[in-house]
């Protein structure tokens, strides 16, 4: 499943210099991977699930709101999402974020969506994470633990 229009939404931000300032866990699971495209972090459960992160520059300073709301509307309006849930969140060392849960029907198939934000006045951080609707719950649990121990710097 690729995600490429929000991929080109946020590549056409400033990507950041150089390594990212975040901590990313891998979870019970899944395998990080050593070549994470273009994301900054990239794991993988045996069945294909994939969980990554990414740091991207917050030039303008949006807040929590504004890339949340930009998020949801790139998903929802431009890639036929349906926006299931959103919720407060808080990484590991206290920032606060919000989580994107949505949904889309791929052929026959259901697939989950989930994006977390985490605004700094610098920066952006995106967790995400895709697939079919029966990996994501599956894996429910190894996502939440991802979630919680997300570290921004």
């Amino acid at each position: 499943m690729t995600f490429s229009k929000l991929s080109l939404l946020l590549a056409l931000l400033s990507a950041v210099a150089c390594g990212p300032s975040f901590r990313a866990t891998t979870p019970n699971g899944f395998l990080e991977l050593p070549e994470p495209g273009q994301y900054d972090y990239r794991a993988t459960t045996a069945d294909g699930l994939v969980l990554a992160a990414r740091e991207i520059s917050n030039s303008g300073e949006g807040s929590l709101e504004f890339w949340s709301r930009a998020v949801e509307n790139q998903l929802r309006l431009n890639e036929g999402y349906a926006l299931l849930e959103s919720r407060s969140i808080r990484s590991k060392d206290q920032v606060p974020g919000v989580e994107l849960r949505f949904g889309h029907d791929f052929g026959a198939k259901p697939h989950l969506y989930y994006v977390a934000l985490f605004v700094k006045p610098s920066k952006l951080y995106l967790v995400e994470v895709g697939g079919t609707k029966e990996l994501v719950l599956k894996s429910a649990s190894a996502i939440e633990q991802a979630l919680t121990q997300f570290t921004v710097n």
